[in-house]
C-alpha cells in the first residue's frame, strides 16, 4: 500500500475487530462504523484445515477473491452464514466444507490499488496481464460470449465435462489439488482447444468463478440477489498485507438451507 498508515489508521482495524467480536452482545449505536472507515479496508472470507491453509489470502489460487467495506459490513450487522451467502458463497458449499472439518475465517487488510473490480472487464485485464499468452489469448477470445451469455447456456456446450457439472469437477479434489483429469490446471487448458466452454471451466476452476458470478462486479446470492461489491486482487502472503488479521467465522450448520 503506497500511503502510509497512521495511528488513527490503525484503529479501524482494532474497531472493526471489537465490533465484530461483539455484535451478537449489544445493539446499540457502538456496533457501527463510519461509511469512510469501512472503505479504507478490504477482507476475504476463507476457510481451512490448518494454519498452512491460511498463510495466503486465498490457497492455490494465482488472485484472490476479496470484498471492501460494504462487504465487510454485512459481517458487523448480520449471522456468519448469512453474510457468507450474500457474499456469493453456496450454503452446499459451505456444508460440505463443514463436513469435512474445515473452518471458516474473515481476514481483514487495508486496501490497495491492487484491487481490481470483479467484471468482466477487470478480470480478463487480470488475466491478460499475469497469464502467459498461450493462456490470456484463448481465454480473451470468448470476451463477448462471456458478457453475453449465461452461465447454464456456456455450461451445456462444456461437452468435455461428459455430464458432470463444473461444480462437480471442481469438488473432486483432495486438499486443494486436483484429482479428475477434467479439471482445467494451467498445463491442461494450454494443451486443449481453449473452446467456450474449456475456456469457462477454466475460469471456473482457477479463478473460481462460480454460477453466481455474472460480471456485474457484484456479490450474488443463489436467488440472484446482488449485495456487495467483490474484487480481485494478485494472491498474497497474509503477512505482506498491512494490518493484516483473523477474525473467527463460527457458523451454525443449522443456518443453512438444506441441499437441493
Amino acid at each position: 500500500m503506497e500511503e502510509q498508515i497512521t495511528s488513527n489508521d490503525e484503529n479501524i482495524i482494532e474497531r472493526f475487530t471489537k465490533i465484530f467480536q461483539s455484535k451478537n452482545k449489544s445493539n446499540d449505536g457502538e456496533n457501527t462504523m463510519s461509511e469512510k472507515d469501512l472503505d479504507m479496508i478490504a477482507g476475504r472470507a476463507s476457510q481451512g484445515e490448518n494454519e498452512a491453509d491460511f498463510e495466503y489470502l486465498q490457497r492455490n489460487k494465482k488472485f484472490a477473491w476479496v470484498m471492501g467495506g460494504d462487504g465487510l459490513n454485512l459481517f458487523l450487522k448480520h449471522s456468519n452464514a448469512q453474510a457468507l451467502r450474500s457474499i456469493g458463497c453456496e450454503d452446499r458449499w459451505i456444508r460440505k466444507r463443514l463436513e469435512a472439518g474445515r473452518h471458516f475465517r474473515l481476514g481483514i487488510f487495508y486496501r490497495s490499488d491492487q484491487c481490481v473490480p470483479a467484471t468482466w472487464d477487470g478480470i480478463l485485464s487480470l488475466i491478460d496481464r499475469y497469464y502467459p499468452k498461450s493462456i490470456s489469448t484463448k481465454i480473451c477470445q470468448h470476451a463477448d460470449a462471456f458478457k453475453s451469455m449465461t452461465f447454464n447456456e456456456i455450461e451445456a456446450q462444456a461437452s468435455y465435462l461428459n455430464g458432470k457439472s463444473y461444480f462437480d469437477v471442481n469438488e473432486m479434489s483432495i486438499r486443494g489439488v486436483p484429482t479428475d483429469p477434467r479439471f482445467m490446471t494451467e498445463e491442461r487448458f494450454m494443451a486443449c482447444e481453449g473452446t467456450l466452454g474449456e475456456s469457462r471451466g477454466f475460469l471456473y476452476n482457477r479463478l473460481a468463478l462460480t454460477v453466481l458470478f455474472d460480471g456485474s462486479g457484484f456479490t450474488k446470492d443463489s436467488n440472484g440477489q446482488l449485495h456487495v461489491k467483490e474484487y480481485l486482487q494478485p494472491n498474497l502472503p497474509v503477512r505482506d498485507l498491512p494490518g493484516f488479521r483473523h477474525l473467527d467465522l463460527y457458523i451454525d450448520s443449522n443456518d443453512l438451507m438444506p441441499d437441493s
